[in-house]
């Protein structure tokens, strides 16, 4: 099969997720930006050439800086607090900038989509942002947007690398590849959740707990009760503690009360997510009769 050639028609879908270890790269979990209008990526290039014998001998070439410039639609205060280092108070609202606030390192992710429907996926692995321009003009005869423009310079990591890129046409790009920060060693494959009881059991007791087991180890923030939960059949909720086995691959859901007889169903939601930060691929939906 021979390379296939189409140009980029448009970018999407742009993450960050903070950097916890720069020695060890480890990142936080990703998190959406705002819907992307561009973005430009710009390596420097440091190029010097030896001269001998009346010629040019050799050059040599080492990367500098990486320039990022993004240009979105919004940049919500959260995210702001996020990558510029600020403190905003949830109760509030209020976002405080103080002069000795500093940005942390982060890592971006984006797609590009290309003229044949086919996609490249790019993280950025470290980098910093600054503080932006705060642009806004009176409304006019004709709408004009206001749209922030973002800098940021990044770099190489200590291990060398500063960019992972894996294109449609040319690999097996996996739909969870913006969901965690790439890394060679990453497991990308969503969870698989088994349960008890089964999907479609009847004669359940009335004391059971409802047991779902993964296959890898999941994070153990994503075991709430908007993301585990127990309803009737007519979506009543029915009160449960959540707890999670000590290796993170068993949750399991404990009714308050013994159930009544008639049918239930239990939930585990996309929002869960592996110590990889892949989500499940669906809802894990167990309907069962007590």
């Amino acid at each position: 099969m021979g390379i296939e050639y189409s140009a980029t028609i448009g970018v999407e879908n742009l993450v960050y997720s903070k950097m916890l270890d720069e020695s060890i790269p480890t990142y936080d979990t990703v998190k959406a930006m705002a819907p992307l209008i561009n973005i430009k990526v710009t390596p420097k290039i440091n190029t010097e050439s030896l001269y001998a014998d009346n010629r040019k001998v050799e050059i040599a070439s080492s990367l500098g800086d990486i320039d990022v410039e993004i240009e979105q639609q919004d940049l919500p205060l959260e995210v702001q607090a996020d990558i510029l280092g600020h403190s905003l108070n949830a109760t509030t609202g209020v976002m405080t900038y103080d002069k000795d606030d500093m940005a942390p390192y982060v890592a971006i992710g984006f797609k590009i989509k290309k003229g044949n429907g086919k996609y490249r996926y790019i993280w950025l692995l470290q980098g910093k942002f600054e503080e932006f321009a705060d642009e806004a003009a009176t409304t006019e005869d004709k709408v004009k947007f206001q749209t922030p423009k973002l800098k940021g310079l990044f770099m190489p990591r200590e291990d060398g690398n500063w960019k992972y890129t894996e294109d449609q046409d040319s690999g097996t790009v996996p739909a969870t590849f913006l969901d965690a920060v790439y890394s060679p060693t990453i497991d990308l494959i969503a969870p698989i959740v088994s349960t008890v009881p089964l999907d479609a059991a009847s004669g359940v007791s009335a004391t059971a707990n409802v047991v779902f087991t993964f296959d890898k180890a999941i994070q153990p923030s994503c075991v709430t009760a908007a993301n585990f939960f127990l309803i009737k059949a007519d979506g009543a909720p029915v009160a449960a503690t959540l707890s999670i086995g000590t290796n993170n691959t068993v949750v399991i859901l404990d009714p308050a009360a013994s159930l009544d007889t008639g049918n239930y169903i239990a939930v585990a939601t996309t929002a869960v997510k592996s110590t990889d930060g892949v989500a499940l691929a669906s809802n894990c939906i167990v309907n069962f009769t007590v």
